[in-house]
């Protein structure tokens, strides 16, 4: 920090020094603590995939220097452990096989820095619940049982959607922008049931009035789910966590008897 601001903040009485600490050895503490904390976790998601599934090389080349130096960025303006977390899952995830392919990862470390917790957890909410008996389609006794990569897509096709209000309305929409949840817009306004050929002025009139009548009072209905995005984002950050899956799974089953 340069002296003139030094200088400055040594004008204001108790407030001054406590902001030129926070800017200068503090600052360079609680960095630090957080660098620890990122690498603590990333240290245990390479033990959990399996250091045979890590790419060493990958770890050496200028793609994940990038992504690293972009985390490292973000631990000096977060004091947000769950960021902390997530950034250190995903530089790990970003080395194993299942992303080696993936063209996001920047994306995904960029989207880290302006999400919140509440951004994070509607996202979580929307996963897909596991399928239900009545879900499948009815199988006969000499039909195979459905493999792993059909129920995925059943899966897949029955995800949540949800119709919020207030604030997890405008959470949500910020999340479309980003392109993590689709969005589906319904209106009650409807094609009035014009006559064909109007003969008379009642019968326009009455035309006129159903036109009218719709257009005044439409109900916009926004319902939200899942987007193939956010879904690889959550992958990717490591997200839902085993008990946080466990939550959902259970809030889920007792949606609907």
């Amino acid at each position: 920090m340069s002296s003139g601001v030094t200088g400055i903040l040594s004008l204001i009485p108790g407030v001054g020094a406590a902001v030129t600490e926070l800017m200068t050895e503090v600052a360079i503490q609680r960095t630090n603590e957080r660098v620890n904390e990122m690498f603590g976790h990333f240290t245990n998601r390479i033990r959990e995939v399996g250091e045979d599934k890590v790419d060493r090389d990958w770890f050496r080349g200028a793609e994940f220097q990038t992504l690293l130096y972009e985390a490292m960025r973000q631990l000096h303006v977060t004091h947000d452990r769950e960021k902390v977390e997530m950034l250190g899952v995903a530089l790990a995830n970003s080395g194993t096989s299942g992303f080696r392919s993936e063209e996001r990862k920047d994306l995904f470390i960029h989207f880290v820095r302006d999400l919140t917790r509440q951004h994070v957890k509607l996202l979580i909410d929307l996963i897909p619940r596991p399928l239900r008996r009545p879900d499948l389609p009815p199988m006969g006794p000499n039909v195979p049982p459905l493999d792993e990569r059909v129920i995925q897509q059943l899966t897949w096709h029955n995800r949540r959607s949800v119709t919020p209000k207030g604030d997890d309305l405008l959470a949500l929409q910020m999340l479309h922008a980003y392109g993590l949840v689709e969005e589906e817009i319904r209106s009650s306004v409807k094609e009035p049931n014009t006559p064909v050929n109007i003969t008379s002025q009642s019968q326009l009139r009455s035309a006129w009035r159903e036109i009218l009548n719709s257009l005044m009072k439409p109900v916009v209905t926004r319902s939200f789910r899942l987007s193939p995005l956010g879904n690889e984002f959550l992958k990717f950050m490591g997200l839902p966590k085993n008990n946080e899956a466990t939550v959902a799974s259970e809030l889920h089953a007792n949606d609907s008897p």
